[in-house]
């Protein structure tokens, strides 16, 4: 029936239907095999035939529809890997252009802090030479990306409420450019489908095909002026960059997205913001017309194809692996063949996507969004040592991005010597504080916590040590433990040092740490010394730690490793000068345990380091769980053992709060245990303690030896006490509540 070139037969199967709506059309199939075909004439006169995609959501205009089985026209295409080399790199000083949206200084250099208040989370910034954290940020930091590993991961709500939060609107208007899918209507349709939904303003702009390509002047209006949010679609990288380069796209979206514009995209519209990636291009199927292509080659044939790693736009100096997680028609994996591609060439950052995670780039600053909870990203770097090439998954847990030179870092391990055999420093003596009482005995002060605070004073009153011990590093996010750090300190808006050793000076733990206290707009100071050429001198490091700082906050992590790394730098006497000065000491799990004379740890835990998430990657389950608490010395200021996560289990299945008995009735120079609950802190003003609850239920605990019956006796703390009672009646109170019990 095929007489001429413009003539198109629309044939249907006997499972299937042509859905026309309007102008509009869609193929549905009854069985998930039967279509409807497209039957043309080329321009050899012969017949082609091209099946319709039946998983459609939307149908698209008919008069494309009846042209899908056409090839694209751009002349590169007919020897597309000729252009694998070109260099497609507009944007590579970005980074020399970046503006911090908040800071926080260092003794050595500025790391990053972070506020709240902007865009709900959205944005933060690289640090600058300030010396505190600005709670206003005066500019936004730029570039602001989301790249995402596959267009459906565009329709996941986590990954848009991203997009849309970074655009600083509820409703961004919204830019899509399609030329990786050759400007198909079935794609524009899916990459879209959740901001049309929301109700967004939508534009389009096709340039795959030269003859709808706008005016210079209307595709500057386009690109930089009119929108929020810029989404370029997945599809043939390599055709995209080249077209963008030939009409001048490209400059235009590095002017957009350094005027704060959100530049995202998926598959190939996430690989493009990067300065390479790894892509398909080649693939003989990813090109416009490609059901007709999958319908003429071979099994064989379309698997005939390799990666390759070519250059883009820029942005965000790594190569990106979108995929990640996927397996090519090829049969390669994305991500093995981007470990070949990383061991050729060592000098070239991986950052891998899994198909339904984004990582979301601000400034400086990154982080990884799962769109359904399983999905991340990952890192992969070469060690220099071995030639191999190791990699770490990004947790998508962070409420708040980090460094990206940190996060290109993650898989690395610390390298402080101690590490590698660190339970021969089990048994050291780290204790510098067990002098506290004596030289506290000449004065006189008060026994409670002062209400009434003084606001040019610095302290709540004479009476020191001034200690508040969080279970868990969450704990200093409730508010009525840092209330009573607040409290403490005697100002409204204390100076913060944050000493992050424990968590071996992770931004992650930084933003955790210290979240209440930047949106309270306290001025923080972040002192690194988990790596030696990060250790100030020691004037800087006495100024920062004796003279600055109303508070010092210590992280959670590795106890173990932070007091051999402040015995050797002599921060641990600093710190006890601090707070015999009256600076509040405070921190959550290993920042609540260092403060006591011993502690229960789980320093020995063979994921407790800095490259936690590259050893949970390497490590089975069995050599993760093998492992066990133990005992080790602390700094002193209470005498007493410390079980801090005490209501928690370990991941070697084990009670904390059964060990820690184990080792109380084991070791007899353990006479007291002070188990503090996740969630909970154990205040200490003086001689005289409090528990103190961040969620109304945890609390903190008291176990002694039972010298009559060689058990271990336990009482919880109240939690509603307004005032604090001796420590010595503290230890007391499991014996009372037994005596209570034999008397009923």
């Amino acid at each position: 029936l095929l007489r001429h070139p413009h003539q198109r037969i629309l044939a249907i199967d006997n499972l299937a239907a042509l859905l026309l709506t309007g102008h509009h059309s869609m193929a549905i199939s009854g069985d998930v095999n039967s279509t409807c075909h497209i039957l043309a004439m080329d321009d050899s006169q012969n017949t082609i035939s091209m099946p319709l995609p039946w998983n459609w959501m939307e149908p698209i205009p008919t008069l494309e529809l009846l042209e899908l089985h056409a090839p694209a026209k751009a002349p590169h295409l007919e020897s597309l890997e000729d252009f694998v080399d070109t260099d497609f790199v507009i944007a590579g000083n970005v980074a020399e252009m970046m503006m911090p949206s908040t800071t926080v200084s260092n003794a050595n250099s500025c790391r990053d802090g972070g506020d709240d208040d902007v865009a709900d989370d959205a944005a933060i910034g690289t640090g600058t030479d300030t010396d505190t954290v600005e709670t206003q940020p005066a500019t936004e930091a730029v570039p602001k990306i989301v790249a995402a590993g596959r267009m459906k991961a565009l329709q996941m709500k986590p990954i848009v409420e991203k997009i849309i939060q970074l655009s600083n609107t509820p409703l961004p208007k919204l830019l899509y450019i399609g030329t990786a899918s050759f400007d198909r209507t079935d794609k524009f349709l899916m990459c879209t489908q959740a901001f049309r939904e929301l109700g967004c303003e939508i534009r389009r702009l096709d340039v795959s095909e030269e003859d709808t390509v706008p005016s210079a002047e209307e595709m500057r209006e386009m690109v930089v002026e009119w929108p929020e949010v810029i989404l370029c679609s997945g599809g043939n990288t390599l055709h995209a960059l080249l077209r963008w380069k030939e009409v001048g796209l490209d400059l235009l979206m590095k002017e957009s997205g350094l005027n704060g514009t959100v530049l995202c995209g998926a598959s190939a519209g996430a690989g493009c913001w990067f300065s390479s990636l790894h892509t398909d291009s080649l693939r003989p199927d990813n090109t416009k017309n490609r059901e007709h292509v999958l319908n003429e080659l071979t099994e064989k044939e379309l698997q005939d194809w390799d990666y390759a790693k070519i250059s883009a736009l820029g942005f965000i100096d790594a190569m990106c692996v979108p995929h990640f997680d996927a397996t090519g028609t090829n049969g390669a994996k994305r991500a093995e063949d981007a470990e070949q591609i990383l061991l050729e060439d060592p000098s070239t950052s991986v950052i891998g996507v899994d198909e339904n995670a984004a990582l979301v780039v601000v400034g400086g600053d990154a982080m990884a969004v799962s769109g359904d909870g399983k999905a991340t990203c990952h890192v992969m770097m070469p060690l220099e040592e071995t030639g191999e090439v190791i990699s770490a998954p990004i947790p998508t847990h962070w409420e708040e991005p980090i460094p990206m030179e940190e996060i290109l870092e993650l898989p690395a391990p610390a390298s402080a010597p101690h590490l590698e055999s660190l339970e021969k420093y089990v048994d050291t003596d780290f204790v510098i504080a067990d002098d506290f009482a004596q030289e506290l005995a000449s004065s006189e002060a008060a026994t409670s916590c002062c209400d009434e605070r003084d606001a040019d004073s610095s302290t709540a009153s004479a009476v020191v040590p001034k200690i508040v011990a969080s279970g868990n590093e969450r704990g200093m996010q409730l508010k009525p433990i840092v209330d009573k750090i607040v409290e403490l300190s005697g100002v409204d808006l204390p100076k913060v040092l944050y000493i992050g050793t424990a968590s071996f000076d992770r931004t992650d733990k930084f933003l955790m740490n210290t979240k209440m206290f930047r949106e309270m707009g306290c001025e923080i100071r972040r002192l690194d010394v988990s790596e030696q050429d990060t250790v100030p001198s020691a004037e800087d490091m006495r100024e920062m730690v004796v003279e600055w700082p109303h508070v010092i906050l210590c992280s959670g992590g590795n106890t173990l490793h932070a007091l051999i790394r402040w015995k050797e730098i002599g921060l641990d006497m600093l710190m006890k000068e601090a707070g015999m000065e009256g600076k509040v000491l405070c921190g959550g799990s290993a920042g609540a345990g260092c403060w006591f004379s011993s502690l229960h740890t789980d320093s020995l835990r063979p994921d407790n380091t800095k490259n936690k998430e590259h050893v949970l990657n390497e490590l089975s389950e069995e050599e993760l769980s093998d492992w066990n608490y133990t005992k080790i010395s602390a700094l002193g200021f209470i005498d007493a053992m410390c079980v801090p996560h005490y209501n928690a289990r370990g991941t070697n299945g084990e009670m904390r709060s059964e060990h820690a008995e184990k080792i109380l009735l084991e070791d007899p120079s353990t006479t007291m245990v002070i188990g503090v609950d996740n969630n909970a802190a154990f205040m200490v003003l003086g001689n005289d303690v409090m528990a103190v609850s961040g969620d109304g239920k945890a609390t903190c605990h008291v176990i002694v030896p039972d010298e009559r019956t060689g058990e271990a006796m336990s009482a919880p703390l109240p939690t509603d006490l307004e005032e604090l009672i001796p420590l010595e009646d503290v230890f007391k109170l499991p014996l009372s509540e037994a005596n209570s019990v034999a008397s009923d």
